[in-house]
């Protein structure tokens, strides 16, 4: 894949391609630059390409291609600089992870039963979409005798009394929706 940038230059809008490679094996992509471009314009590149796949990247000057490498190295990985050529910077403009803060609600009496049921439907009717799939669960539970929904609605008790101990101060609160 081979796009084309444009790059106002010295001599007015130059079309410069941009190669990208993606290795299947390695499970990710390399940018390669031609090394005409200004140092300002790799670097810009390389942040917003650091930023993309969320992981530092590393510039390398590759003097037999004449190209710049820009390849998303995790931290600690080394590179090959007899391949690559020499390391000329690194930028990280990726995010720091935030800690998983949310608490999951325990599940009620018709969750438990709806997930209970929806893998058995799923294999009768593989293209059912989620809307119908509740739909006919929601009959069946309707259906059900009270003996049947008192044994979900223990299975939930015992999950309310489990995620009790586990989060002892949770109290649900809704999250609010963004405004426009």
């Amino acid at each position: 894949m081979r796009p084309r940038v444009q790059f106002p230059g010295p001599y007015g809008d130059v079309d410069t391609p941009v190669t990208f490679v993606t290795s299947e094996i390695q499970g990710n992509v390399h940018v390669f630059l031609p090394d005409t471009y200004e140092m300002v314009i790799v670097e810009a590149i390389a942040q917003n390409f650091s930023r993309r796949v969320q992981q530092p990247v590393k510039v390398f000057h590759d003097d037999w291609r004449q190209k710049y490498r820009l390849c998303p190295l995790p931290p600690g990985a080394q590179a090959n600089t007899i391949t690559y050529g020499p390391c000329r910077f690194e930028c990280d403009m990726s995010e720091p992870k935030v800690a998983e803060t949310h608490i999951p609600r325990p599940r009620n009496c018709w969750i438990l039963y709806r997930q209970h049921k929806s893998p058995e439907l799923r294999e009768k009717f593989p293209d059912i979409t989620a809307s119908e799939l509740s739909s006919v669960i929601s009959g069946y539970w309707k259906n059900e005798p009270e003996a049947e929904k008192e044994i979900w609605r223990q299975k939930a008790q015992e999950e309310d009394r489990l995620h009790k101990e586990k989060y002892p101060g949770y109290k649900y609160t809704m999250k609010k929706s963004p405004r426009k």
